[in-house]
């Protein structure tokens, strides 16, 4: 089973990466505006789902349906893709894990775990990676900018 693995520090408090990513909802707030034709979110309790369709541009045709499976405060998130697969890949589950640096930098390690599909497994984790370093890098942008956890960074 493939992993695509990005481990790395986030210039923002541990306290603020985790209310970030265990806001299940906040998601599109770090897309890119236009990345997202259509988003919503049932909540942030375990088994809650997110909807996303994303703009054809992309070449993902059909709506991605996720589920948060874990949210361990303060440090383990673990969500999957459930229902349909409009991605190259089948079986996904991600495993973030979090941990304290020091008072201003929290280390990130974003895994995603799946079955390789109609995508070469070196192609697909690129792209995973590209979506973790994309999220990552706008919550950092989002802290720097002084902005609240669900407020676009751009």
């Amino acid at each position: 089973m493939p992993i695509a693995v990005v481990e790395r520090s986030v210039n923002a408090p541990h306290a603020y990466v985790w209310d970030w990513l265990a806001d299940f909802g906040a998601l599109d707030k770090l897309h890119p505006p236009g990345n997202l034709t259509q988003f919503r979110c049932e909540g942030n309790t375990i088994g809650s789902r997110r909807f996303a369709v994303f703009k054809p541009e992309m070449q993902i045709a059909g709506q991605i349906v996720e589920r948060l499976d874990v949210a361990l405060a303060p440090h383990v998130i673990v969500y999957s893709i459930v229902e349909n697969y409009p991605l190259p890949m089948r079986d996904y589950v991600a495993v973030i894990n979090l941990s304290t640096i020091d008072a201003g930098h929290t280390r990130v390690r974003w895994e995603g775990h799946y079955t390789e599909d109609a995508l070469p497994a070196e192609q697909m984790n690129a792209a995973l990676r590209d979506f973790y370093e994309l999220f990552l890098g706008n919550i950092e942008k989002a802290h720097a900018l002084g902005r609240k956890v669900g407020e676009t960074p751009y």
